[in-house]
């Protein structure tokens, strides 16, 4: 069949069309080339940096703060509380090319190792010297003023965890603080034997006889005896009842509280 002149010329036409379109589509395929510095004309992946978020760790943090994002090879610094310490020598941390922040050294809690931690209460227990005042009790006065020392809650002593305490005690006494014997914060302030942690919860008798000191608690109906020691008595450190001490010669056991 044979094809008109104006056949042919629309065919032309479209050819050159095609032509052109091609040319572009190379030309810009080229450009991307030269742009990119692609080996390929292919679509091209991006090369940005990867980021690094900056979490949490416990009894300390990371500066910039947590929440914050850095870039590939950047740092975060940390910083343990004032009443915990480092547990190692690495405070910083690295975001790698793979978007994960290399590892630091933990913040162990409690300020040093002459404190005892109770796991139970997330508490740190010391033996501390009286602050005696003649004819005042001052069985929380050593406490008092630690809170601005570590910025954490202070106060005296107290947990259900009655060995922690001891322990706390033993290590007070291996260090001659005060004269070997310290109030805690357990007391039966209403009625004898009825004892209770200073922040009025009630201890279980059965669970806390077996940490006295034989011949101990020895009170009279008339509970005179409201206040509990940690010492040496009848010849084993362990707990003991007694009336509070005005001549200001036994230590107390303070506590930090890590987390509200």
């Amino acid at each position: 069949m044979m094809m008109s002149a104006n056949g042919s010329a629309s065919s032309q036409k479209m050819a050159k069309l095609v032509t052109w379109r091609a040319i572009l589509f190379v030309g810009l395929c080229c450009l991307l080339i030269l742009i990119k510095k692609s080996e390929a004309c292919a679509r091209t992946v991006s090369d940005e940096e990867e980021t690094c978020l900056v979490g949490t760790t416990p009894y300390g943090t990371f500066s910039p703060a947590p929440g914050s994002t850095v870039v590939e090879g950047a740092t975060v610094t940390l910083t343990c509380d004032a009443s915990a310490r480092l547990g190692g020598t690495v405070v910083t941390a690295t975001c790698s090319s793979a978007g994960v922040l290399s590892p630091t050294s933990p913040c162990l809690p409690c300020p040093d190792t002459t404190w005892i931690y109770d796991s139970t209460t997330d508490r740190c227990f010391k033996a501390f010297d009286p602050t005696p005042v003649p004819g005042v009790c001052t069985k929380d006065t050593p406490c008092t003023n630690l809170a601005a020392q570590y910025g954490a809650p202070t106060a005296l002593g107290y947990t259900m965890n009655f060995q922690a305490l001891i322990d706390a005690g033993l290590i007070g006494k291996a260090n001659s603080v005060a004269d070997g014997n310290y109030y805690v914060g357990i007391g039966d302030p209403v009625t004898n034997f009825q004892y209770q942690l200073d922040d009025g919860t009630p201890v279980p008798l059965p669970s806390f006889l077996p940490f006295f000191t034989p011949n101990e608690p020895d009170d009279l109906a008339a509970n005179t005896n409201q206040q509990i020691f940690i010492g040496t008595f009848f010849g084993t450190f362990g707990y003991a009842d007694g009336a509070c001490n005005l001549a200001g010669t036994y230590g107390s056991i303070c506590q930090i509280q890590l987390t509200p």
